[in-house]
């Protein structure tokens, strides 16, 4: 047996080939990263098939269109991001420490969880989609209805003002943590201190308070 031939059969046996749901999980992964840097737009089904080292038509084995994928993709955020405030926010407790925890959880996440946010919040400004429009604005009415749930109970206990619309307080609350992500890519030095989210939390919350409490 020659070298070459002992080196071929020394060799590790190739990888065995991805389940369909590995390989719809690896075109969502490198989907999910080319619409964050290149946005929706600029995002064809060729270069996601191409980073993640298939043909197009395997691509379309799993997704008929760029479109399909881009929906599943923020229905997957959707339903990640409102899942870990429904379990932060399950059973009987404070409703200001409450909402607290939601707001220490969207404010926190656009660090641990840029890649997602940066692709919901680029896509309010850049698409007019129908469809993409009406998943983008489910997400944030459920984010009003668990805000305002979470005001009312505050204000059933005595803690927030009455006087308030939960609703609004919800939409204000959900307007400057907008605000707060679309700016986080400027490098604000104030938010590179230690405590300025735990400050920028408190004055968020503040406006909802009966008293200071």
């Amino acid at each position: 047996m020659t070298a070459p031939q002992r080196r071929r059969n020394e060799a590790s046996p190739p990888a065995p080939r991805m389940t369909k749901a590995e390989r719809k999980r690896q075109l969502l992964g490198h989907a999910k990263n080319l619409f964050v840097h290149l946005g929706y737009r600029d995002t064809t089904t060729e270069k996601i098939a191409a980073a993640a080292g298939v043909t197009e038509p395997v691509l379309y084995r799993h997704f008929d269109s760029k479109k399909t994928l881009f929906l599943e993709v923020l229905q997957e955020i959707r339903e990640a991001t409102l899942g870990r405030w429904n379990a932060e926010t399950a059973g009987p407790g404070d409703p200001l420490a409450k909402l607290h925890a939601v707001a220490d959880l969207y404010l926190g996440a656009t660090r641990e969880r840029a890649l997602e946010f940066r692709v919901m919040h680029r896509t309010l400004v850049e698409s007019d989609d129908e469809e993409i429009v009406a998943l983008l604005r489910s997400f944030y009415l459920d984010s009003e209805s668990l805000l305002a749930k979470l005001i009312l109970e505050g204000q059933q206990t005595g803690v927030f003002r009455r006087s308030l619309d939960p609703r609004v307080g919800a939409w204000e609350l959900i307007r400057t943590a907008l605000g707060y992500t679309l700016t986080l890519p400027l490098g604000v030095p104030l938010y590179t201190e230690p405590d300025y989210l735990p400050r920028a939390i408190e004055c968020l919350l503040h406006c909802l308070l009966k008293t200071d409490v």
